[in-house]
């Protein structure tokens, strides 16, 4: 990979997700979760690159910026699943910066456009690069952070004991249920595996452990 592309890519992601900071509902900590978060979106797409044969500097920068989207004001979370075709109109001009060809630019926006809700306002083929940006986010939201933050969003800590069972029983299930998802390449599925087989190793360990916090379990 060509460091100057990559840090070029990395100034205009932070550049302009912090300029959403005032005239947004984010807040500070918010916007640098999500550049966190694209960052780790963009390590995992490389490693499926690398093991896909794909380019792995082109793919690593699609999906660096697969939530450039974010720059814009939504007006509520089912507005916000747009971001993904807004962000490909505002990486298509800046990828062009960069040097790629047309064709290449194209595969890359329409990576991020699809990558929320499989939908795009344009016409590109669902190749496994372009699937790829999808499979990568989808990833991250399932690796050890978003444990912890998942069970901070819910209160986890507050909650009594039965609701806590009744709360990890619940997440169990629905891991069960997305280990099937199917991935755009064999990289992203062996890498979707083990992440969702992590999770629920830790959630059946807490559920035990919960399970065994009360004269019931005696």
């Amino acid at each position: 990979m060509r460091q100057e592309i990559i840090q070029r890519a990395a100034d205009f992601l932070q550049t302009e997700l912090r300029k959403t900071v005032g005239f947004t509902d984010r807040t500070e900590r918010m916007v640098e979760y999500r550049i966190e978060h694209s960052f780790r979106v963009a390590k995992i797409a490389r490693e499926i690159a690398k093991g896909e044969g794909f380019d792995e500097e082109r793919m690593y920068v699609a999906a660096l910026l697969h939530d450039i989207g974010y720059t814009v004001q939504y007006e509520s979370a089912e507005d916000a699943s747009r971001h993904g075709r807004v962000g490909a109109e505002i990486a298509r001009p800046f990828f062009k910066e960069l040097g790629y060809t047309d064709a290449e630019v194209e595969e890359m926006c329409y990576g991020i456009a699809i990558h929320v809700d499989d939908t795009s306002d344009f016409s590109g083929e669902r190749t496994p690069f372009a699937l790829t940006v999808g499979d990568a986010d989808n990833i991250d939201r399932f690796d050890a952070y978003r444990i912890y933050e998942g069970l901070e969003f819910m209160k986890f800590s507050e909650m009594p004991l039965a609701e806590q069972i009744a709360f990890t029983d619940k997440r169990i299930s629905k891991l069960k249920q997305f280990r099937e998802y199917p991935y755009g390449t064999k990289t992203a599925d062996k890498m979707w595996h083990e992440k969702v087989d992590f999770q629920l190793e830790y959630f059946n360990r807490l559920k035990n452990q919960l399970e065994s916090s009360s004269i019931a379990s005696v």
